[in-house]
This record gives C-alpha cells, sequence and structure tokens, in this order.
C-alpha cells in the first residue's frame, strides 16, 4: 500500500511542477518537448514529433497546431512529397528553448525525495 501511496505522490508532484511549467514559461510541457525534439536544428515530419513526444498522431498534431499559432515553429511542404508537412524552429522557439535551458529544473530532486 505504501507504494500506491508514493505513487500518487509522484501524480501530484508531476501535476504541480508542470503547473508552474506552464505559468512560467508560457508553454505546456509537450510543446516543451516539441521543441526539444528539434534542439538539434533537424526539421522534423509531424510522424517524427509526434513519435518523439510520445503522443498519438491527433494530439500530436494539436500540439503542433498550439506550438505552431505561438510562432516557435514553422510549417513546410516536403520536397520529396508535398503531402506531407516538415517543421523547423523559429528564432522565438531557439530563444524560448535557450530560456528553458538556461534554469535549472527540480523535479528529479522531488522524486528522489518521495520514493526514498
Amino acid at each position: 500500500m505504501d507504494e500506491i501511496c508514493k505513487i500518487k505522490d509522484l501524480y501530484r508532484a508531476l501535476y504541480t511542477f508542470e503547473k508552474e511549467f506552464q505559468q512560467k514559461y508560457d508553454i505546456t510541457i509537450n510543446e516543451a518537448m516539441l521543441l526539444c525534439s528539434m534542439s538539434d536544428g533537424v526539421a522534423r515530419s509531424a510522424n517524427e514529433i509526434c513519435e518523439f513526444i510520445g503522443l498519438s498522431s491527433s494530439r500530436g498534431s494539436r500540439v503542433i497546431n498550439t506550438t505552431e499559432s505561438k510562432k516557435f515553429i514553422l510549417r513546410h511542404m516536403g520536397e520529396e512529397d508535398k503531402r506531407q508537412m516538415i517543421f523547423t524552429l523559429t528564432e522565438s522557439g531557439e530563444k524560448k528553448l535557450s530560456e528553458m535551458h538556461s534554469e535549472s529544473i527540480a523535479i528529479m530532486a522531488k522524486f528522489k525525495t518521495i520514493l526514498t
């Protein structure tokens, strides 16, 4: 039963972290993961992004659309397959990544405290 209580504490810590993260950076965890998937400067297809973030294509599509509406990524038509959309990071997206990377995120320390 103790393990279930710890799992609940982990969920609560993660929920609190996500809420604080979104308030601080004005971006959701999934949007941040999308930007992280593109941090190497390589253009990615929607399928590649969804696979990296671990979301279904329908949920991933919503995350891509919100990230695009925030002007963090740009949509381009695929060169080989015109039906495929390719995404690249914008200057604003690079700045947001830099902002997030410049600060320490202490969630792992909180998880370790709960698990010990």
